[in-house]
C-alpha cells in the first residue's frame, strides 16, 4: 500500500498534510510511512517540523520527538508556541530538567511567556521534576489560569508529596469560579487518599454529586478508592453500587477494599459477581482474593481463582506472587510442611 515514493517536487504544504495524517495513526507501517515522508522533503520548515514532532509526542515516541527538534535547529529554524507545548511535555515525561529549563528561555525569547498552553506545559515540566517552587512561580505569573493550568499545579505539589497545598489550590479553583474537570478531580481525590483526609474527601464528594460528575467512571473509580484507603465501606460501597458504567478497576478497588477491611466474604462474593458479568481479574482484584482466601481458610476457593491467571503473572508481580505464598502457607502450614514456590530461579521456603 505504500510503496510508491513522492517526488521530490511534491509542495511543502501536501507533505505536512500527509505527515500529519500517518503519523497520528497507530499502526507501525503509517507511522513509518509518515517518517519517509518527513525525511524526503528537502526543505522543511517550522510547520512540517510541528506536525512530527507533534505526532511523536501523541505516540509516546518522546526520545525521538526530542531529536526532531535538534535535527529543526540544525536547519536553523526556531520553535515557536506550537513547538513548545509537545516538547516540554517531552521532557516532562523523559525527567529531562535541563533541556527544559532550556526551553523556558527560549520561550521567553520567542515572546511566548504569556502564552496560556505554553506555560500550563512549563508547570506540568516543573512539577513532574520536582521544581514545585519553580512551577508556582511560572502558575502564579499566567494572567488568565485555566482549569489545565490549576491541575498542572496540583498535580505538581502531589508529585513532591504536599498534598495538603495541592487540597488549598483546588479549593482555590473552586473559588475562581472554574469548573474542575474529570482529571483534577482525580487528582485532588489522589490527594486526599494520600494523606487520609477523610473530611475534605467527602467534601469533594459532595461536591462531585451537585455537578453530577460521579457519573464519569474514573472519577467515581477515585471516590470508592479514597473510602476504601479511609476505611469507610459504606460509603465506597454506595458510590460503587450507583456507578452506571464500571471497569475492572472499579470491581478491583472495592474487593481489595473489603479485603484489607476485615470483610473477606464479602470481598469474595463480590469478586464471584464480578466474573459473572464477564470481567477477567487483573493482579489487584487478585490480591484481595487471595487475602480473603487466606483469612477464610478458602484454600479450593483460593487455587481455583489463582488458576484464571497465566502463572507467569504471578512470577513477575512481587505483591501477587507473595498473596499466593501466603495464603498456600495457611495450608501447609496446618500439616506442618514446607512448601517451596519457585520464582525466576529461585525457591522460597515458607513454614
Amino acid at each position: 500500500m505504500f510503496t510508491q515514493p513522492f517526488s521530490a517536487s511534491a509542495s511543502t504544504k501536501t507533505l505536512t498534510s500527509l505527515t500529519r495524517s500517518y503519523v497520528s495513526a497507530s499502526t507501525l507501517a503509517t507511522q513509518n510511512y509518515s517518517h519517509r515522508i518527513f525525511h524526503q522533503n528537502k526543505e522543511p520548515n517550522i510547520f512540517l517540523f510541528n506536525t512530527m514532532i507533534h505526532g511523536l509526542v501523541l505516540n509516546d515516541s518522546f526520545q525521538e520527538s526530542i531529536e526532531t527538534y535538534h535535527s529543526m535547529r540544525k536547519e536553523g529554524l526556531s520553535p515557536d508556541s506550537f513547538t513548545f507545548p509537545f516538547l516540554l511535555k517531552a521532557c516532562a515525561r523523559l525527567f529531562d530538567s535541563k533541556l527544559g529549563m532550556k526551553l523556558h528561555g527560549l520561550v521567553v525569547k520567542a515572546g511566548c511567556e504569556s502564552d496560556a498552553f505554553v506555560n500550563t506545559s512549563l508547570v506540568s515540566l516543573y512539577g513532574k521534576c520536582g521544581f514545585v517552587d519553580y512551577a508556582f512561580k511560572v502558575f502564579d505569573d499566567i494572567p488568565e489560569k485555566n482549569v489545565a493550568s490549576w491541575t498542572a499545579i496540583i498535580s505538581g505539589y502531589i508529585g513532591v508529596g504536599k498534598c495538603r497545598e495541592a487540597i488549598d489550590m483546588f479549593r482555590r479553583l473552586l473559588g475562581m469560579g472554574l469548573r474542575p474537570d474529570s482529571f483534577s478531580l482525580v487528582r485532588v481525590l489522589a490527594a486526599c487518599t494520600r494523606i487520609g483526609d477523610l473530611r475534605s474527601g467527602e467534601w469533594i464528594d459532595d461536591y462531585i454529586t451537585e455537578i453530577g460528575m460521579v457519573r464519569n467512571v474514573f472519577v467515581a473509580t477515585s471516590l470508592v478508592d479514597f473510602y476504601v484507603k479511609c476505611g469507610n465501606m459504606e460509603r465506597a460501597c454506595n458510590v460503587f453500587d450507583g456507578m452506571l458504567e464500571k471497569d475492572i478497576v472499579s470491581w478491583s478497588s472495592m474487593i481489595q477494599g473489603y479485603a484489607s477491611n476485615g470483610l473477606p466474604k464479602e470481598a469474595l462474593d463480590l469478586f464471584l459477581k464480578m466474573l459473572n458479568e464477564g470481567f477477567r481479574p487483573d493482579c489487584y482484584a487478585m490480591v484481595g482474593v487471595l487475602c480473603a482466601c487466606a483469612r477464610l481458610g478458602a484454600l479450593e476457593l483460593g487455587n481455583w481463582a489463582s488458576n484464571l491467571m497465566d502463572r507467569n503473572e504471578f512470577l513477575g508481580n512481587v505483591v501477587l506472587g507473595t498473596a499466593l505464598i501466603d495464603m498456600s502457607c495457611h495450608e501447609w502450614t496446618c500439616e506442618g510442611s514446607i512448601w517451596t514456590f519457585w520464582s525466576n530461579g529461585e525457591i522460597w521456603d515458607c513454614a
